[in-house]
């Protein structure tokens, strides 16, 4: 039989020791309570995966975790350092190795989705706008809002497939294109697209992927860090 992959154990004690730190009253059992959290995040990113299901679950959990705490990275140190280097890891054996039925949907395509349907209710809006009806302008500035926060949604999430990298990068080239006409960075932008797609015809071995095809993939970190959202409409004032 089998034993279950460490891993999952380590996620599970992590988490507990998250949520009780949330909890724990001031004075000493606060104390107590971020010394077992900060232990358990120590054990998590020394803790090896000894199956594709828990390096997915690992992956998951970290992402969380690196958003949750965000904010606090600097207190964490080498720990945040550490599963950050895990998550641009796995993320890449995601893109590059797993099978798409292991890794399931991927959920860039529905924040992408998200944001394309923000962005277009805000330009139907914006339609015809009476800017002397304060209705009219309250619906605008809730549908800029909405479309704003939808594209800040949008940086936080990695793909987790080749194909969600490729329809990550057309959309920020789209984008780009259409708000930011003026200057380079759509080419820039539309040229690493379509680099990205000539990159698939380059079959990967499962078993072996190259370097070459390893290093393609921690674009998968950096892409979401090189554009931003510029709205195609300003925020109704």
């Amino acid at each position: 039989m089998t034993p279950p992959d460490p891993i999952l154990a380590a996620i599970a004690t992590h988490r507990a020791a998250y949520d009780a730190f949330q909890v724990a009253p001031e004075g000493n059992p606060s104390v107590l309570a971020e010394e077992a959290y900060r232990e358990a995040g120590d054990v998590l990113v020394a803790t090896a995966c000894t199956t594709a299901a828990g390096a997915l679950k690992l992956l998951e959990h970290l992402r969380w975790w690196l958003a949750e705490e965000a904010e606090f990275a600097n207190s964490y140190g080498l720990t945040y350092q550490a599963a950050q280097v895990r998550v641009a890891d796995l993320t890449a054996l995601a893109c590059a190795c797993w099978p798409a039925a292991a890794v399931g949907p991927d959920p860039i395509h529905q924040a992408i989705a998200g944001a394309e349907r923000a962005e277009r209710a805000h330009t139907a809006v914006l339609s015809g706008l009476d800017e002397d009806d304060e209705a009219q302008m309250r619906r605008a500035n809730a549908a800029a809002d909405a479309s704003a926060a939808a594209f800040e949604a949008l940086t936080t999430v990695i793909p987790s497939s080749r194909a969600g990298l490729n329809a990550l990068a057309d959309f920020y080239a789209r984008e780009t294109e259409e708000t930011e006409g003026w200057c380079s960075s759509g080419r820039y932008l539309r040229h690493l697209a379509d680099a990205l797609r000539v990159g698939d015809s380059t079959p990967l071995n499962p078993g072996r992927p190259s370097a070459k095809a390893a290093s393609h993939q921690r674009l998968v970190r950096l892409i979401p860090l090189v554009a931003s959202h510029a709205p195609s409409s300003a925020r109704a004032q």
